[in-house]
């Protein structure tokens, strides 16, 4: 009865051990990928957009979706250049209850009306390379935006003011740990963006980080604007690549952007979803 008793008090106490242990398991999170492989994404944004114009407020929302491929263009021990396509996008746009539906593989959708302004803006970034130089721990240190500057600025400004890249602390973490970053803005952007990162969970080879982040720009991309938000939500990243398996995010923002020497005040409220594929 006693090698019983003792037999039950081990089946109950030996599998505390492993989890305990693993609690306490620390990882290198670093993007640790090779050159020519190429990674497939598929971003959803759904999107509220208030804004006050002329004395009118006007509601809108719109679902975005957008295809990136990245190809891992080079690889040295200091730096990752990549090469990223927008490969399709689509849009569907609801206001004072009419619907438009924009999609860049379907001609027939900007063929006229609001749809072709659309079009003649959004066309302008599919297929069209941009690249991306990192390092290891996710920090940017050079875009080169050439091939869409040539069509659309402020489009393109969108792209450099974005980052769906985790920035890594450079070393070691265990569940419950956290680190903080900014995302340095380009040269011709007045805009700040505070993160703080909190590593929730290891399973596998998959890394769970919550992101809590404060946003405030003056200008973005050329155009002068009084920004104010924040974002949160979670990423699950490789822990042996680095690189990003899904994202769910939501981002709430205030701003307000000068046209023709008035303010418009906005606020939008958006939901954010990547998932992204080795190919």
């Amino acid at each position: 009865m006693k090698n019983l008793k003792l037999l039950i008090v081990l089946a109950l106490t030996l599998p505390i051990i492993p989890l305990q242990a693993n609690a306490q398991k620390k990882v290198m999170l670093k993007y640790n990928v090779k050159q020519g492989e190429i990674y497939d994404s598929h971003q959803v944004t759904n999107q509220d957009i208030d804004m006050e114009a002329q004395g009118q407020t006007i509601s809108m929302n719109q679902i975005i979706t957008t295809d990136i491929t990245t190809k891992i263009a080079k690889v040295t021990s200091d730096e990752i250049n990549t090469t990223n396509t927008v490969t399709k996008m689509t849009m569907k746009q609801t206001m004072f209850g009419q619907e438009l539906n924009y999609d860049s593989s379907d001609p027939s959708t900007f063929a006229s009306g609001r749809g072709k302004q659309i079009g003649d803006a959004l066309n302008k970034l599919i297929n069209k390379p941009y690249g991306i130089i990192m390092d290891h721990l996710g920090n940017i240190s050079a875009y080169d935006l050439s091939a869409l500057l040539k069509d659309n600025k402020k489009l393109s400004g969108n792209i450099k003011s974005g980052n769906n890249y985790v920035i890594f602390p450079g070393h070691k973490v265990k569940v419950g740990d956290s680190w903080e970053a900014d995302i340095k803005p380009m040269k011709t952007d007045k805009m700040n963006i505070h993160i703080k990162y909190t590593l929730k969970k290891l399973s596998g080879k998959k890394a769970t980080i919550s992101i809590n982040g404060t946003i405030t720009a003056i200008k973005i991309a050329g155009q002068t604007m009084n920004l104010t938000g924040t974002q949160s939500g979670e990423v699950v990243v490789n822990t042996k690549t680095g690189w990003l398996l899904s994202s769910h995010m939501s981002q709430d923002i205030k701003m307000k952007v000068e046209q023709n020497g008035t303010e418009i005040p906005m606020t939008i409220s958006s939901t954010i979803t990547s998932t992204t594929e080795k190919k």
